[in-house]
């Protein structure tokens, strides 16, 4: 009698498969988060700490909605953007199971939202200080 085993292949890095497309993942979110950014500032009507530190926490986080990997649920070791992942399991499969993807983005995209607003709004409210002490 032979001895069954169990492998789990996993992989270190997500972008290991298919480097060249991530990099082209990662360049298009960037220009649509640049542009999001750039239309963001055009409708401020005045801009104040509060309002570039949300400006710039919505930027972000749809930058890492679109650039956040989710294992695929037929190749767990093909990774692809969880919002891909969970649009096509939930579309356009019969039985899809986009658990992981949903729970990758429920985790993800709160915590990048408010991590980048905590950061910005202490980076703007200290460096508005400091300007302002430079006037005075």
């Amino acid at each position: 009698m032979g001895t069954t085993e169990l492998r789990f292949i996993v992989s270190a890095s997500f972008y290991e498969n298919y480097p060249v497309v991530w990099l082209v993942i990662g360049a298009a979110s960037l220009i649509g988060a640049l542009c999001l950014n750039a239309l963001l500032k055009l409708v401020a009507v005045k801009p104040s700490v509060v309002g570039r530190s949300v400006r710039l926490a919505v930027v972000a986080t749809i930058f890492a909605a679109f650039t956040a990997p989710a294992s695929v649920p037929g190749a767990p070791e093909v990774f692809a953007p969880a919002f891909i992942v969970v649009l096509f399991e939930t579309s356009f499969q019969a039985n899809g199971d986009a658990a992981n993807a949903i729970w990758i983005m429920v985790g993800l995209l709160p915590l990048t939202f408010v991590a980048v607003f905590a950061a910005c709004f202490v980076v703007l409210k200290v460096t508005k200080k400091k300007k302002t002490r430079r006037i005075s």
